[in-house]
């Protein structure tokens, strides 16, 4: 947990939101009533670890949906009470469904930086252990690993 608390804020390097909050550091909710005083219509989990999702929780507005889009290697759990008081929504997404366009075209255009989003480019000799292996162990810090057949050219 140390770790995530002292990684950069990656989102905030890739420029993609006004907003930038670190669950373990800062009271999300609080800090997005001083924005908003109802809270978020969404939130996005992307961290796969319990402060991320209970501070999504914590900051959407009643009726709001939270978006699980960390592959989480352990389960999490879930403040029942919490979602169906705030009548939230929730949901899970890996499918990526029909957003490519949209992301390449603001990559592109250099409105999303993705450098800070790569730990590692790796050959296809090391995608156990020091691919699956380190997105499973180490998701506090690792993001994204590239794999080449070769580990080069990426």
């Amino acid at each position: 947990m140390e770790d995530f608390a002292t990684e950069p804020k990656k989102a905030q390097e890739a420029q993609v939101a006004d907003y930038f909050f670190n669950p373990i550091e800062d009271d999300i909710q609080a800090k997005v009533h001083e924005i908003n005083e109802k809270g978020v219509d969404a939130a996005f989990e992307c961290t796969s670890v319990q402060p991320g999702f209970d501070a999504c929780l914590d900051a959407i507005r009643m009726g709001g949906t939270v978006v699980i889009v960390a592959i989480w290697g352990k389960p999490a759990s879930v403040d029942m009470a919490k979602l169906v008081i705030k009548e939230a929504n929730l949901l899970g997404t890996i499918a990526y469904n029909n957003t490519h366009p949209k992301t390449i075209d603001l990559v592109s255009i250099g409105k999303i930086k993705l450098d800070q989003f790569i730990t590692a480019k790796i050959g296809l000799d090391d995608l156990i252990d020091k691919g699956f292996d380190t997105l499973i162990h180490h998701n506090e810090t690792a993001v994204k690993i590239l794999v080449s057949p070769t580990g080069k050219g990426l």
